[in-house]
């Protein structure tokens, strides 16, 4: 049985590694020194054990390590993969610090790579690590993760061919974790979970928005309707669609308010929706007449995650109240926040725990379908509809959750990730040791 335990590693500017552990953990060589396997591929390190003196631009981390057939392995290596040149790498920087930190704090080793920063030959990689003592990001040459968060920040750069290229060649790698893989595709979304009788009955009708006749027939179908982009994100080009008395009306969201349109016709509102969505893939999507907190329609916000048994588990869940506008419920236009037992209880009374116990079970539901679906997932936020009689629908999930404002579930969500890596690493915490 191999023995795991967690000590400091030391990451010195001249590249000189320390690992200060216990004294009997460990049998050092006379030159307290040894060899140690790093990453998947066990690219071969020189270790210094002891704990150096401070100095600029030294890297601390608590790690773990475990001795197999006498071979010393430490890790988990986390490499968040993004684009970018050089140390202006692109991305949430907020969210690589945190999770930086929390490697820090928990036991990995955390940094930031790109595909042009990664040596295939050598199986290293040209990456980045957090220095909070300075607020920068140190370029240095690191073994190749353990496993690779895919935190490309765009469609767009994810589409590129260098990118394609390295995901395509990361995920053929044994040993190697990736996740998430991609972007999700709305309309590949629903058509995947639809197949699901279990998440069946939390789907709205929703169908790809190609010809008039189809359109024409759906807004028929329903009270109201919206229109998503398929690729959109954050609320981005949607737009709702409904039938009053006096003529056809198109909400459009611009910047952070919505702009009305009156129509004297469906076939004018196609007209109007058709040069909106000349550059992009849309879906319709039946209208939910969803419960109202403070006058307001909302949406439940939950983060899954994988945790270090490798099981979905509910990070957290946030109530997101729609603006002024109505259209969409994100913060950046016009939502607000609210705790989710503040709305249940104002709006269930008695029976908001079994309300709140519902809305995890299926959201673990939808994870656990779409991942039956989509292998390499270990994380994702969806949105959930809830009406005035307690009733569910999924809206949509998103495969690259921005972080959340709630501390709590912010703090839940970077330990599952550093949990989860150091179970699928094989190097989940072990003893630990005091600071030094």
């Amino acid at each position: 049985m191999p023995q795991q335990r967690s000590g400091w590693l030391t990451i010195l500017p001249s590249g000189r590694w320390f690992l200060h552990v216990p004294r009997q953990a460990l049998t050092p060589s006379s030159h307290r020194q040894l060899i140690a396997s790093l990453g998947p591929f066990d690219c071969k390190k020189r270790l210094h054990l002891g704990n150096p003196k401070p100095q600029p631009g030294r890297i601390r981390t608590r790690i773990n390590y475990k001795t197999v057939n006498n071979s010393l392995k430490i890790g988990p290596l986390i490499g968040i993969l993004t684009v970018g040149a050089g140390p202006t790498f692109l991305g949430n920087r907020d969210h690589f610090r945190d999770l930086s930190l929390s490697g820090k704090k928990l036991g990995a080793l955390v940094y930031v790579f790109t595909p042009q920063g990664i040596n295939w030959e050598k199986k290293n990689v040209r990456g980045y690590l957090y220095d909070e003592q300075q607020n920068l990001w140190l370029e240095t040459v690191l073994p190749f993760p353990h496993v690779v968060y895919n935190r490309i920040p765009s469609r767009q750069a994810e589409r590129r061919s260098d990118v394609k290229k390295a995901l395509d060649q990361i995920e053929d790698l044994q040993n190697v974790t990736l996740f998430n893989r991609c972007f999700f595709d709305k309309h590949a979304l629903f058509r995947m979970l639809s197949s699901h009788a279990e998440v069946a009955p939390f789907l709205p009708e929703t169908k790809k928005l190609d010809t008039f006749t189809r359109f024409r027939t759906f807004c028929n179908q329903h009270r109201f309707v919206y229109l998503k982009p398929v690729r959109g994100r954050a609320g981005q080009g949607i737009m709702r669609v409904e039938l009053k008395k006096n003529g056809w009306f198109l909400q459009r969201l611009k910047e952070k308010r919505a702009v009305t349109r009156r129509f004297s016709s469906l076939y004018a509102v196609w007209k109007h929706v058709r040069w909106h969505m000349r550059k992009q893939g849309y879906i319709m999507q039946q209208g939910i007449n969803r419960a109202l907190f403070q006058g307001k329609p909302f949406d439940v916000r939950v983060l899954v995650q994988k945790n270090g048994t490798g099981e979905w588990c509910v990070a957290g869940i946030g109530i997101r109240r729609a603006g002024s506008q109505h259209i969409t419920t994100h913060v950046p236009r016009g939502g607000s926040i609210h705790p989710l037992s503040t709305v249940l209880n104002a709006l269930f009374h008695e029976e908001a725990p079994a309300v709140e116990t519902k809305i995890n079970e299926t959201s673990l539901t939808i994870a656990r379908a779409l991942n039956e679906e989509i292998k390499a997932l270990a994380e994702m936020s969806m949105d959930l509809g809830l009406t005035a009689e307690g009733q569910l629908w999924f809206f949509e999930a998103n495969a690259k959750p921005e972080k959340f404002d709630e501390p709590s579930i912010r703090r839940s969500s970077l330990s599952n990730l550093i949990h989860y890596a150091q179970y699928v690493s094989r190097l989940p915490g072990g003893q630990g040791m005091a600071a030094g």
